[in-house]
């Protein structure tokens, strides 16, 4: 019961039918309802409309994707202190003086890694000690401490006299800061090593490692590094570079997966708008194109959800979650110092109860929302996008339909 096609379905275009001239396009709109020219518009507009669409979503991605992972250490020292000053060389050689200093009860050989780690961040003086502290503690970054610590003696915004505190990253001459600050959740500075710049934590550590491990002969004005215990050997410019660089190059390393999620799914739908676009002419192999860019725009939307999870568990979840929105609370619900009652950090209040959101946090929440807005643009490109491949497979079908002979409907 299955009527077979018009004779002037299976002519070519230009051909003369039955009834007169008919072209191929109005033989198919008049016998199977389909119009080439209403086709060819819908593929052009939604086309276009996915191509500005992923333009926008790709670009807000890749934007970021790119800093959610990469906030600058002053910021991070903004919110730990109100000082956005991180650790320069001058900072290390206060360390370094009153280590050496006649006063110092815990002074004890040459100033040593160990040593640094054991008297100033709460080491126990074992080996790479330093190593597993340093990222966990904020006073290793940042040049001021958020307030006077307690058993110290303080001048406004110098530390005078360390005395019996033994609190993390003090000593004489050290910067206290008199902005200011927001107070962390514990673990915070581990839980934010994702995402501050690894450039600006290569500096402050190679700045530490050249102090730290050079000593000023008796004769010379000049430092001259120290002799390694463990190896026998003199450190030097060449040797203090490599493990700098080399700490550089695990703090790359640690965000490569995370990195490699969040690109990915741009980089699909940008593939697959490519070969969206390249099935719409005529000299591409247009099923070739279409299948391709059908699957990658599938693969794309794939990932672009993927993306939505990771950014969200590495800002939201990791760190965020740590801190409560107080808005307009009050006491007792709020203390005066910007907690909650039940000692949580407030996410919006400064040490002063001022209103003000914390830079850190709310530099990743913005990163965090770019980037999920841009993933909703690019999976509505991405329907789009697949409604111009269905349009050409469409046009495809039809176009191996009208070349039908008899022997092949047999």
């Amino acid at each position: 019961s299955i009527k077979p096609p018009s004779p002037s379905l299976l002519l070519p275009l230009g051909t003369r039918g039955a009834g007169g001239r008919m072209d191929r396009a109005a033989a198919w709109q008049q016998q199977l309802g389909w119009n080439e020219s209403a086709s060819r518009r819908t593929q052009i507009i939604t086309g276009s409309i996915g191509l500005v669409l992923l333009f926008c979503g790709v670009v807000m991605q890749w934007w970021a994707g790119n800093n959610v992972s990469d906030v600058s250490l002053s910021t991070f020292c903004e919110s730990y202190s109100g000082d956005g000053r991180t650790m320069q060389l001058e900072d290390w050689k206060a360390m370094k003086a009153h280590y050496y200093s006649p006063t110092n009860p815990h002074r004890d050989g040459p100033l040593s890694l160990q040593k640094v780690g054991q008297l100033y961040f709460g080491g126990d003086g074992s080996l790479g000690s330093l190593e597993r502290l340093i990222y966990r503690e904020p006073s290793f970054w940042c040049k001021a401490l958020p307030d006077c610590p307690e058993g110290a003696d303080c001048n406004k915004d110098t530390v005078l006299s360390s005395g019996t505190s033994r609190a993390h990253g003090v000593w004489d001459e050290r910067t206290v800061s008199e902005q200011a600050y927001w107070h962390l959740a514990p673990g915070s500075m581990f839980q934010a090593n994702g995402h501050t710049r690894c450039w600006d934590k290569f500096l402050v550590y190679r700045d530490m490692l050249k102090e730290v491990l050079t000593e000023y002969d008796d004769r010379s004005t000049q430092p001259r590094y120290v002799m390694d215990e463990l190896s026998g050997q003199t450190w030097s410019d060449d040797a203090v570079d490599a493990a700098a660089w080399a700490e550089l190059y695990s703090c790359y390393s640690s965000k490569g997966a995370t990195g490699y999620v969040l690109g990915l799914g741009p980089l699909l739908s940008s593939l697959a708008c490519i070969f969206c676009v390249l099935s719409m002419f005529t000299c591409c192999p247009r099923s070739y194109t279409s299948s391709l860019g059908r699957g990658l725009a599938l693969m794309g939307f794939s990932f672009t959800l993927l993306g939505f999870w990771v950014i969200s568990f590495t800002t939201t979840q990791e760190f965020v979650s740590n801190y409560v929105y107080c808005g307009g609370a009050g006491f007792p619900l709020v203390s005066e110092n910007g907690r909650y009652f039940d000692g949580t950090p407030c996410l919006d209040r400064t040490s002063l109860n001022d209103n003000a959101m914390n830079p850190f946090l709310s530099w990743s929440a913005w990163m965090t929302g770019v980037y999920t807005f841009g993933g909703v643009l690019n999976i509505l490109a991405t329907i789009f996008l697949l409604v111009t491949i269905a349009k050409n497979i469409e046009a495809e079908q039809l176009r191996k339909f009208a070349t039908l002979t008899p022997s092949d409907e047999l």
